[in-house]
């Protein structure tokens, strides 16, 4: 490889460590410029290599998938539980806010492609441990989906509320317990919708 191209590479690791640390940090997103800043190169190089703010993000997340499949490969021998591994994965989404703030900005088919590789990638994992009994027999890899989305309602919820007490630890350990549980058997009638009714007026 030449020395340009190493070059070229290094630098591009460089942007991709750096931004993966600012998309940790606080809230808002990090622009491009303060990317360049903080890893001392110019913006020219910068743009070079993520044309803007979007691409970054996406180039951030497809190295957090491929980072997961490593962790994955390696707990192939050391089998630690699902359930630690998913909690891994959900305390990412929640400490990194600007990365998923990002990644929503994103066009919805590179979310829904993104969403559809991460649950691909903890399938396996998943299986395994349906196998070894650590998981409920009825629940499947796509219902991680909707775990996503309930964490960031969660999210959402903890921050719009005027008192302390941010609810998504909670949810994530009623989550993760859900997941390895027995599953109750249902009351006969009790998931048949009941009329709505209008509050009584006092």
């Amino acid at each position: 490889m030449s020395p340009h191209r190493t070059d070229a590479r290094r630098n591009r690791e460089k942007i991709l460590r750096v931004a993966d640390e600012a998309f940790a940090q606080g809230s808002e997103v990090v622009s491009l410029e303060e990317i360049a800043r903080r890893v001392r190169l110019g913006r020219a190089t910068v743009y070079r290599h993520f044309p803007d703010r979007r691409a970054l993000g996406l180039a951030v997340a497809t190295q957090q998938l491929r980072m997961l499949r490593r962790i994955l490969k390696q707990e192939e021998t050391e089998r630690r539980s699902f359930r630690d591994l998913l909690a891994m994965v959900l305390a990412s989404q929640v400490s990194k806010r600007p990365l998923v703030r990002l990644f929503r900005e994103l066009p919805v088919r590179y979310q829904e492609r993104y969403a559809d590789e991460l649950v691909a990638v903890l399938t396996p994992a998943f299986r395994r441990a349906q196998a070894d009994g650590q998981l409920r027999e009825d629940v499947e890899p796509t219902d991680l989906l909707l775990v996503f989305e309930m964490i960031e309602s969660a999210i959402a919820a903890g921050t719009a509320r005027a008192h302390p007490g941010d609810p998504t630890q909670r949810i994530i350990t009623v989550i993760l317990d859900g997941f390895v549980a027995e599953p109750a058997p249902l009351s006969p009638g009790c998931c048949t919708t009941a009329p709505a009714s209008r509050p009584t007026p006092s």
